[in-house]
């Protein structure tokens, strides 16, 4: 996620430099068909043209904001798992005690049942991170995208690393046996807070208002799997393109009889205006277009990376933990 307040000039040189030489190419090859071959009839009336464009933004701009749509609910879904998470920590210090034992426990074992709950919802947000980040069929695979996942990829731990310190060995090799690890993980919690029903460490109400949880976060796992595995509409996708490449290059043979008008020493004019429309609508397009898939890792995903980090500073400082790892820090504006 890019967090300074406007975007790298580099940043739009590199996502635009393209549309200017689209550009260009369509403005020269106006100018060359209609004043040096005499091509005159090449001149399109204005009035259609307008229509397109108008037609062109409106189709554009729907796109843009359903895109964004799915970015921003991406972003609550996981604001929400870092919420429940903070909140079932919490609980689970103020819940899990002696309260309803027939013989107490003694505290470590208490203590070593939070300390085993907290680390596998850990655990959890590492595996769903993970899966967040496979790549579908539909994300983008282009070679300037590939470059920038690439350029992006600053994890210094695998999975594996991660749930070392988060599981034990024979819970990983559980997790190796399932198709959707993160959904187990869950069941796990579930079943382990049902051991701790009948030890007596909880209640049935206390029982209850910790299971919430888990319900809480089944949801919010559906949700962010949800907007991973299914794509934006491709039927929006591509027509948008289609028209926007239709209009730009249309464009500079509808804005030669404007020019015209000025005076034909001053049809080179068509060029740079030409160069500003198809910069802007082009522009328009990338921008949602790149906002479609919010967990594929490149510069305008949310960054799981730093909210997952967040969310496990939090839990283990509960523990009391000492040794807790630092915050993740943006990058060139970027937050991973």
């Amino acid at each position: 996620m890019y967090i300074k307040r406007h975007l790298n000039f580099v940043i739009i040189y590199f996502y635009t430099w393209r549309m200017i030489l689209a550009s260009l190419i369509t403005g020269s090859l106006a100018i060359f068909v209609y004043q040096y071959l005499g091509w005159k009839w090449v001149a399109i009336p204005w009035l259609p043209m307008s229509l397109i464009g108008t037609a062109t933004a409106f189709y554009v701009g729907f796109k843009n904001n359903q895109a964004y749509g799915r970015n921003w609910e991406a972003r609550i879904i996981w604001g929400a798992i870092t919420n429940s998470s903070r909140a079932f920590g919490a609980t689970l210090r103020a819940y899990v005690n002696n309260d309803f034992t027939e013989h107490p426990v003694p505290q470590t074992k208490i203590n070593q049942e939070i300390r085993t709950l907290i680390y596998r919802h850990i655990g959890w947000l590492h595996v769903l991170k993970n899966a967040m980040a496979q790549r579908t069929a539909w994300e983008h695979e282009d070679i300037a995208s590939k470059r920038q996942r690439k350029a992006l990829a600053k994890e210094q731990e695998s999975i594996e690393e991660h749930l070392a310190r988060c599981l034990s060995p024979e819970e990983i090799e559980w997790l190796k046996t399932k198709k959707n690890g993160a959904t187990q993980l869950l069941d796990r919690q579930s079943q382990h807070l049902v051991r701790l029903r009948r030890e007596g460490m909880i209640d049935h109400f206390r029982h209850i208002e910790l299971q919430k949880f888990i319900t809480d976060f089944y949801t919010e796992q559906g949700r962010s799997e949800r907007i991973k595995n299914t794509p934006f509409p491709r039927q929006y996708a591509t027509t948008s393109l289609i028209y926007i490449f239709i209009f730009i290059v249309l464009l500079p043979f509808g804005m030669i009889g404007e020019f015209v008008k000025l005076g034909e020493s001053l049809l080179w004019l068509l060029i740079p205006f030409n160069l500003v429309v198809t910069w802007v609508f082009m522009l328009m397009e990338y921008t949602g277009d790149v906002s479609e898939n919010p967990f594929e890792g490149l510069l305008n995903d949310i960054p799981l990376r730093s909210i997952v980090r967040t969310i496990e500073i939090d839990l283990r400082d509960m523990l009391g933990e000492d040794n807790l790892p630092e915050k993740i820090q943006p990058e060139f504006g970027i937050l991973l």
